[in-house]
């Protein structure tokens, strides 16, 4: 409640620097940015002739938005926008890298919420609030309020004391986009077969089961050894199976996994058990690909990030109009999936004018219109609210409420609070991987990776 309380405060004040800015000069088009000069307080050309060094994800369409609305960005601000992106795990290396360098060779960074005790964690982003509340630097129209509390709580804010989640202070603004998991399917192929969405992972199987006729397979997943095996299949399966991932805590040093219970097990069978239902080749199967077989017309069902599957609802789609969603199953009567999604941040070690223009920039992609054609342009998912309440969005994208829906119930991995998050995902998917390749049955692979994860935990030292 006293964190609710001091962010309360921090809306307060950001509605009173927003009311002293006095009215709107001229609006910057789509992105929704706006010259106050008039009276001395926001200038949207406070930066003419800077750089400003952004580095993005590739291949999660984040940049593609940013790359529409570069030019038009810079006519505005008079900025020099210049774009980096890299696949995720040069990205993650890179940002590490630079974070801990002199001095950052890029002035917005892109911090997924899994490596952001890592970041934050760490005391390496500068904090945001001050910008936030100030009304020289923030547009009196960019309503930080808009932003839900469950998505700043992740890629937000972080307590570097108690190195949790949450707090009072601001290290990061979610973006470009938030997202949790849902449950993709084609609704021709399971009405022609007389099913509903499966609400069980039993059921889940034995649609899977009745769907897989001639070339179409019932259901997908990522098998491959990559992290969203753990995350998005296993997990989400785990935690609706009744299954806890971790016990005791970091700060007693007695955190425990509980990857080798009857519900780890349980998970990774059921996955195993949808072989037979899934493409021949799904053990190889990275989110690219799986999307790839979803869109041809090869697969019935897949549980995937909403924000990468929403590709299926893009204009070229070739089954933009049979697809549909659902929550995903839930044995426990609760569906949910993990949280995910991204936040941008400054890095801590840049010279002030560059941390400046930077939080400029950062005011102009996270705005409602930018997010607005953001989404509506490449379906990522939201992080604003006005957007899941957009009739424009709404009736472009009808499954944007469900995947906000998804987003509000999505549950944090208990580990993301400690730096070695990735890595624990990583030795759980190299097990799954194996599991699926018919190396390692599924309690062997379960008892490898509970051995492999405390021996992290315990150079960790969260684990006596």
């Amino acid at each position: 409640m006293a964190d609710e309380a001091r962010k309360r405060g921090v809306l307060a004040r950001l509605a009173v620097a927003g009311a002293s800015a006095a009215v709107l000069a001229t609006a910057m088009g789509t992105t929704g940015g706006a010259v106050l000069a008039q009276d001395g307080a926001f200038n949207i050309k406070a930066c003419d002739g800077k750089a400003v060094r952004i580095a993005l994800v590739a291949g999660e369409r984040d940049d593609l938005g940013l790359v529409d609305k570069e030019a038009e960005i810079e006519a505005a601000t008079g900025m020099d926008i210049q774009l980096t992106t890299m696949a995720l795990g040069a990205l993650g290396e890179s940002i590490a890298q630079n974070l801990r360098a002199p001095e950052s060779a890029f002035d917005i960074v892109h911090i997924l919420g899994f490596t952001v005790a890592a970041t934050a964690g760490a005391g390496l982003l500068e904090e945001l609030t001050p910008y936030v509340t100030d009304p020289a630097k923030t547009p009196a129209d960019y309503d930080f309020a808009d932003f839900p509390a469950g998505q700043l709580q992740y890629t937000g804010y972080f307590d570097t004391t108690t190195g949790e989640f949450g707090g009072d202070k601001l290290y990061m603004i979610p973006g470009i986009h938030s997202g949790s998991v849902l449950l993709f399917y084609r609704k021709d192929l399971l009405d022609a077969a007389g099913l509903k969405p499966p609400t069980t992972w039993a059921e889940y199987l034995a649609d899977a089961k009745t769907l897989t006729q001639g070339d179409v397979a019932g259901s997908a997943m990522v098998g491959a050894n990559d992290v969203s095996a753990m995350l998005v299949d296993w997990y989400t399966r785990f935690i609706t199976m009744g299954g806890k991932l971790t016990s005791g805590s970091k700060a007693d040093k007695n955190l425990t996994v509980n990857l080798d219970s009857p519900e780890g097990i349980a998970a990774l069978q059921n996955m195993i058990d949808l072989l037979p239902y899934s493409p021949a080749a799904v053990a190889s199967y990275d989110f690219t690909k799986a999307l790839d077989a979803f869109q041809v017309g090869k697969v019935a069902m897949w549980p995937a990030w909403a924000t990468i599957a929403g590709a299926l609802y893009g204009p070229d789609s070739p089954v933009k109009d049979t697809v549909a969603v659902a929550p995903m199953p839930a044995d426990d009567g609760n569906p949910r999936g993990i949280r995910g999604g991204w936040g941008l941040a400054i890095p801590k070690n840049l010279p002030q004018e560059n941390k400046d223009c930077a939080w400029l920039l950062l005011t102009q992609i996270t705005s409602k219109a930018f997010e607005k054609y953001q989404v509506m342009t490449y379906q990522t998912d939201p992080n604003r609210t006005s957007t899941d309440t957009d009739p424009d969005i709404a009736a472009a994208l009808p499954y944007i409420p469900a995947a906000v829906d998804a987003i509000k119930s999505a549950q944090i991995l208990e580990i993301a609070n400690i730096p070695e998050t990735f890595q624990i995902a990583g030795e759980i998917a190299r097990e799954i991987n194996l599991s699926l390749t018919g190396a390692e049955d599924a309690a062997t692979a379960m008892k490898n990776a509970q051995a492999s994860v405390t021996d992290i935990l315990k150079k960790g030292g969260w684990q006596s």
